[in-house]
This record gives C-alpha cells, structure tokens and sequence, in this order.
C-alpha cells in the first residue's frame, strides 16, 4: 500500500510539473513514454514495443522488430493537444548515447506520413547510425505538423513507426529497403508547441551526466605498422590475381613507386597494367559503349596506372593486337572515345563534376602519349577542373559542335565566393571533398614534385579546407573521449548522418579519403595545425584502425597513401591555429549568402543552419537547424520568412513518400503523404537559364532575403547582390548584435548585399 501511494505521488507530481512547464515555456502537451499515467491520459496504443530503463535511469519505449514483417516495425499511437489556429510543431526526447541501430521512426499525424523517407525538406523523425550522437545528454528532433490537418481542432492523433534502414542506392525493393532486426532509438518524451524552438524545462536542462574531457590513449602509432602489414596483404592478393580491373591497376602502379610494399619495382605490376589495357580495349572492341556509356570513370583510372609507367609503354606499344592494329592504335581508339563521352557528359553536382573531370583529364593525359593530334589541348582540361574547383564558371556539357552549353547560366560556379560546394545548398558528406581536390592537384603534375603542380588549385583548396573548418564542432566519440565531428545535419544529401564521423580537417574516415590527405600534399601551415590537433586528441590513430575494417579496394588505396602522409606531418613543427569551434576558442561567425548557410560559436553553443534548405524545386519556407548548447542537442525542421522573386509558377507536391526529389523508387504505395497537394511559389530563375515548372533547380526554390526566428537567435540573411532588406527588431529586454555583443537600439536594421545580421534577443 505505501510503495502504491509513494507511485501516485511521483504520477501526481510529475503531472502537476508537466502543467507548470506547459505554462512557463508555451509547450502545448507533453507525453511521457513508458509512464502508464502519462499514456493512458493520451489515449496510448502500441504494438510491438516494449518499456525500457534508458538514460539516467528515466523509463523510455523502443520499438521492436516484428517477426516476418518486411517493411515495418513495432509503433505507437497517441494524441496530443493543438493550438487551432497556429502553426504546431512536435517534438521528441531522446537520450544522446543511444544507437539508433540504423533504424528509422517515422512520425505521422492522422494517419498521414510526416516528411520524406529520403532526403525530403520535411525529415523523418530519426534517421539513425550506430554512432552515439551526442553522449551524457538528451537530444530533441522538432518536426512541423501540417497546419491544414491542425487548423480548428484542439487535438489530433499521432503515431510513431519504426522501419529498418534503407540503403539509399538500392534500385529494387529489396535492396532499398532493409528488414528491421534490433530494437529502434529509444523514444523518452513527446512534446508537442507552437514555438520553432523547443525549449527543455530547466529541470529537463540539469538531466546531465557530468562528463570530464579525456583524451584517448589508445590505440598509438603501432597503428602505422599495422597499415603496412594490412596494405602489403591486399596488394599481395591483387598481385595474385589473374586478371584486375582498372581501379586495382591504378592501386598497383601507385604502390609501385612506394619502398615499403611489395608492389615496389615490381616487374608484374608493369605487365598487369599492360595486360589489363589489352583486356578493356578487347571489352571496348565488341561494344565500345561498354567502357564509357554512363560512367563517371570512363578508363580514367586505368590511364592514370598508364601514364605512371610511359617509358615501358613505348617499347611495347607498336605491337600488334588480334585485330592487326598495334597496342597505339588501338588504346587511341579507346582513349579518343571515352575523352568524347566525358566531354559532353559532365555533372552538375560538384563532387560527380570533380570526379568526371578528374578522369577525363587522365585519359585525355594518356591521349595526348599516346597520339597528341587526337587530344584535347592542355588547357582545355585543366579549364574543365577550374570549373569543377569553382575556379572559372561551370560551363557544362560540350555540345556535339564541340561549344559549352551554360546549362546554369554563364555566371554559375560550382563552389560560392566563400569556399562551400553548391548541391543544391549546403551539404555535409558529400561536400567532404578535399580528396578529390588532392586528386586533381597532384594530376597536374609529377609525382613527388610539388612545384610542379598548378597553385591555383592549391589556393583553392586550402580556402575550401578553411571555409570547412567551421563545419566541425567538439563532442565525445562513442567511447566517451574528445572529438571533432562533421556538421551534417543541415545537409541537403546527408542522410543518416546524426552523427556524422570524427572529422578535423580532413574527412578521414571514408573510404576515399584519409584524416590528413590535403595537409600532406600542401603542407600548409593551418592545414598541418589541423591535422596536428587531431592527433593531440590521438583520434588519428583511431580513425585510421576503423578505416582498416573496410577490406574494399577503395580504402586499401587511400590507406597506402598514409604512412608517407604521417611521415611527412611528423616533420613539421607545431603549427599555429585549431579548428574555430573547438573549446576555449573565441566567438565566431560565418555566413555564406551563396548557399544559405549559418555557423556560429557563441560561448559554449554552437549553432548551425540551412536557410535554404531542400527547395529542389520551389520556395518551401523551411529552415534546417542543429543547436548544440552544454545541456542538450536540438535538431529541427522549422518555419521561416523568405522574400524572394516571384516566376509566376507554382508547384503542387505530388503524392510521394519516399524520394522527395524523384517519382522513382514508389515502393510504399500503401502510404499517403500528409504533405500532397500543398502549393508552393517558384523563384524566377535568371535570364536565360531555361526551366520548366517541376524541374529540380538550383533556382527555383532560392530566396532572397532569409529571416529566421530560433529561440534568442534571429538571423536575417541578405542573398542578393545589388538589393538592400529591412529587418524588425524585436521588442525585447535586450537586443545584442552577434559576435559584436553591441547593443541594438534601432527598431529596423538595413541588411546590405550579400550579407547576414544575427541578433541575440532576450
């Protein structure tokens, strides 16, 4: 009797809490998940789910896989109170060391999906990894309910299900979607309120663990040696092998010039290389289209293996082929054709342009050798990575008459003024491309001589490697140690990335990249600083070994490039500098009105936003947002004022659920958006651009001027070049331009041409 009265208390008291909160913070309602008080007065239903003792001991739900079902898990249903007449968020509690196990949860309202399954504007709840995201602390994901399912009513029904992960490249059913095995993120707390950002009770704020910042001491730099070991082993496999493809071909003529494997002046390795030549140019002979039709490589690699051992080449490439033509003759065939194909099929998005461009240069490179009349000049390919570089404007395609086709106008350059690649906006993963960059620098000249390489390429690098900077923030790795992880939650392709890996300067923990590859390769002071701090933090060594788990061919390649990298960093002497977020650094703030985007250091927070987020094809008012303070981590999707130019057009969402950007891969016809037939206005898209309505575009959806209210944050966002906004000032106690910290005593702020105001209201 006294332990049954003790819990009604707690239920009592934790209810009365939950009043006083709604009324102190705006918060509409709020449902406890694993409290039967707490559900039962929501009207609470489940299937396959189960209640959990999570973080800091606070109950949870997670939901569970179903036995036989292919699609989805366990779920939860449940109402929650509404404002009628505003527009409503909601939000859910999770605790920031749990594994998601890669699964999905899915919010739906009325029995309508909310948001995308992949890369919508509007997100899914939780898109999880197996990575923690944010150790010791609770973290919250806000998401906007539709107003025309809220409007004139004072609750609706909600419900949360579960799905396994889905494999984003997956062309069929069952390689898209896969089966749900382990229990889903555990799911603490509903909340449901009309403000964009969610404020936690200050009970809520002091659920903490108390973490103290450690360092790794292990692993050490016995990892090098294993690197060795690792790498000797997959060359000596490839070496074993009776035929390779290109990519291994272009691994083997790299490991050739190294003395520590086994490929060094290896004899075979020139005739593998040979051979492998032979056997494509046979591949192309019964059906030319093979080697080039829809490849972003073409024989790129294959040329950059070939161009690595010319004086070999020559002696052998007068003689004759099954055909009766000579090895010349032949490989000219192959070569000319795939410069041809490359040319006239160059990709707009920056990483695929770098890459085609990269291997266009190769094989052009190879060509040039091989028979120089057929080639393209020098200059003609090099313009071609300017442009992939956003060195020179982004000319497009050649046509069949051999002119640039400006598909996006002639001023467009795949990266903005201020060093950020444009995919439509900004992205987190995939705009990690300082490997390719160090690619295409050491493609312009010879292997080891660094003078030989062209430095507008290496300026533009290093700038691209500062503007990235402020696209780390500090954290804790999942074993609790200090660490900088990549921003890509306000990443337009980023999917499945909260967290996203521990990144310093470099994103070395990919396959095609290592921690300190540009550092290496330029040896700049602030890129070395970069890579130096990184290894206080003895996360280096760490990455490093986790990369060793990928046995593809890929990461075996960027791995044989390491311990020359290491070598050369050891060198150097301590370098100045650490990434601008990092602890104990000043306030900072950058802004890049090309691409939408905001990052700043206030203190001990750290905000980041998209203001243009995910308008592939019209101006969706959405915002993108990750708040990062001491107490807890927030992740929304929220409402914004955007002002921009009108085209006339309209665009009407379609009934998907998936592919936000595509009708293609329709495989829940079963499931209704919450979102169709809503109609958003198209932006006029420069003169001479031609678009169609329905086209994803890089302008349809942009703005001009962005205002954006997130708790004490507003920040206004001028992305025009030649047109000055006015902005209110809020009425509040204290109003601080941000990072000046001085006072704001005027009622209307002018925002110039391409610039951003932030402002600290309190």
């Amino acid at each position: 009797m006294k332990t049954m009265r003790l819990w009604m208390c707690v239920v009592c008291g934790l209810l009365f809490a939950s009043g006083l909160y709604a009324r102190k913070t705006g918060v509409l309602d709020e449902i406890v998940f694993g409290y039967s008080a707490s559900e039962k007065k929501h009207g609470f239903s489940a299937k396959a789910s189960q209640v959990v003792t999570g973080g800091l001991g606070e109950e949870a739900r997670v939901l569970l896989p179903i036995p036989g079902e292919r699609v989805e898990g366990g779920h939860i249903t449940f109402t929650m109170k509404v404002d009628p007449e505003k527009q409503n968020y909601f939000t859910a509690r999770f605790w920031g060391s749990d594994s998601g196990n890669s699964n999905i949860l899915i919010l739906f309202c009325e029995g309508k999906q909310i948001g995308y399954r992949h890369l919508g504007d509007y997100d899914v709840l939780d898109i999880a990894n197996e990575d923690k995201p944010y150790p010791g602390r609770f973290t919250y994901t806000t998401l906007p309910l539709p107003i025309s399912m809220t409007r004139g009513k004072k609750e609706i029904e909600l419900s949360i299900r579960s799905t396994g992960r889905i494999f984003r490249y997956g062309e069929t059913f069952d390689a898209y979607q896969k089966v749900m095995e382990k229990p889903s993120k555990a799911l603490y707390k509903g909340y449901t309120h009309t403000e964009t950002c969610f404020q936690p009770s200050e009970k809520e704020k002091k659920q903490i663990e108390k973490i103290e910042r450690r360092v790794r001491t292990a692993p050490g730099a016995e990892v090098m040696e294993e690197v060795r070991q690792f790498v000797n082993r997959q060359i000596s496999g490839y070496l074993n092998q009776t035929e390779i493809d290109q990519e291994t071909a272009s691994l083997l003529a790299y490991a050739y010039h190294e003395p520590w494997t086994v490929a060094y002046r290896n004899k075979d390795v020139v005739e593998k290389v040979i051979r492998t030549a032979d056997r494509y140019y046979e591949r192309y002979a019964q059906n030319p289209k093979s080697v080039y039709d829809g490849s972003w490589l073409t024989v790129g690699p294959l040329c950059q293996a070939l161009n690595s051992f010319v004086p070999e080449i020559r002696e052998i490439w007068d003689e004759k082929m099954p055909n009766g033509k000579t090895r010349r003759e032949n490989w000219t065939a192959m070569c000319r054709e795939c410069v041809d194909y490359a040319k006239t099929h160059r990709r707009s998005y920056t990483n695929q342009s770098m890459i085609v461009d990269l291997h266009l240069y190769n094989v052009n490179r190879m060509l040039s050798i091989l028979a120089p009349e057929e080639a393209l000049p020098v200059w003609q390919t090099l313009k071609f990575i300017y442009e992939s570089m956003g060195i020179a404007p982004w000319s497009g395609s050649l046509s069949a008459t051999g002119e640039p086709t400006w598909p996006l106008g002639k001023s467009y350059y795949q990266f903005s003024p201020d060093g950020l690649s444009k995919e439509l906006g900004y992205v987190g993963g995939y705009g990690e491309i300082l490997n390719w960059m160090v690619h295409l620098y050491e493609v312009t000249g010879e292997r080891g001589l660094t003078d030989t390489r062209d430095p507008l390429i290496r300026a533009q690098m290093l700038k691209i490697m500062h503007t990235r900077s402020h696209f780390r923030y500090p954290t804790l790795d999942n074993d609790g140690y200090a660490a900088m992880r990549g921003e890509s939650v306000i990443g337009w392709r980023d999917h499945g990335y909260y967290p996203a890996g521990i990144t310093y300067g470099e994103r070395g923990y990919h396959r095609e990249g290592t921690p300190i590859m540009a550092a290496a390769a330029t040896l700049d002071p602030e890129a070395v600083a970069y890579a130096q701090q990184m290894m206080e933090d003895n996360q280096f060594f760490a990455v490093v070994k986790e990369k060793m788990k990928d046995r593809g061919l890929n990461s075996t390649y960027t791995l044989l490039r390491l311990p020359g990298e290491y070598d050369l960093i050891m060198k150097q002497p301590r370098r100045e500098g650490r990434l601008p977020m990092s602890d104990g650094m000043p306030d900072a703030l950058f802004s890049d009105e090309e691409v939408g985007v905001v990052a700043l250091k206030n203190g001990d927070e750290i905000l980041y936003t998209s203001l243009y987020w995910r308008a592939n094809f019209a101006v969706n008012f959405l915002a993108r947002v990750h708040y990062i303070t001491p107490e807890c981590d927030r992740v929304a999707t929220v409402f914004e004022d955007i002002r921009y130019t009108p085209s006339g057009f309209t665009y009407t969402r379609p009934e998907r659920n998936n592919l936000y950007f595509s009708p293609a891969r329709n495989f829940y016809p079963e499931v209704k958006s919450a979102h169709t037939g809503e109609q958003l206005p198209i932006a006029k898209a420069p003169e001479g651009v031609h678009f169609e309505p329905g086209q994803e575009s890089v302008y349809a959806g942009k703005g001009d001027f962005y205002t954006l209210r997130y708790g004490k944050y507003l920040i206004a966002m001028n992305c025009t070049p030649d047109r000055t906004f006015d902005v209110e000032v809020p009425a509040a106690k204290s109003v601080r331009a941000f990072p000046s910290r001085e006072t704001v005593e005027e009622r209307v702020l002018q925002v110039e041409p391409k610039s951003t105001v932030v402002l600290i209201v309190e």
